[in-house]
């Protein structure tokens, strides 16, 4: 899944979303759909929220669903999130951008760049073990740390989902 966000005038942060699905393992196919939070916006900042360092952003939920295999044989799939870029414009680094899964299973947690390789932890939004026809939800919302000095026109980056699935 890929979302793009512009934030304009500090107002707004709109987030598209695109598909990104992972191969098929051993006859199976996994079926990463984003269920909601394909458009979301950043409200307008308040002195409020500069004040607390951060202003709440879109969340969005997921399903995943194993399709085809074998009967009887469990597969994990582990659903990563990270950015595409190392900034968020104008200076901005890609740490400003933070999120959590939305069950609160880890905390707040700055977004990494790149889902390319092994799945790691920092990433992780969560990880289900699934039967042949299964299925597994979730969600992760996202928050932009604010200071004082964020006057662009525009911050944003590319947002990625995946998922990888392996044999326990």
């Amino acid at each position: 899944m890929i979302f793009a966000c512009a934030h304009r005038n500090v107002r707004r942060t709109v987030w598209v979303c695109a598909l990104v699905v992972a191969p098929a393992v051993h006859a199976q196919t996994t079926t990463l759909s984003i269920t909601s939070g394909s458009t979301a916006t950043f409200s307008n900042p308040t002195v409020a929220d500069y004040v607390a360092g951060y202003i709440d952003g879109p969340s969005l939920t997921f399903t995943v669903l194993l399709n085809g295999g074998p009967n009887g044989v469990t597969r994990t799939t582990t659903v990563e999130v990270c950015a595409s870029s190392a900034s968020l414009g104008s200076g901005k680094a890609i740490s400003n951008l933070q999120w959590e899964p939305t069950d609160g299973s880890k905390g707040w947690q700055s977004i990494t760049t790149g889902c390319a390789g092994a799945v790691n932890a920092t990433r992780v939004v969560g990880a289900q073990s699934l039967a042949k026809g299964a299925s597994w939800s979730g969600g992760v919302r996202f928050r932009m740390l604010l200071n004082w000095n964020d006057t662009a026109t525009s911050y944003g980056t590319p947002i990625q989902m995946t998922v990888a699935v392996t044999t326990p």
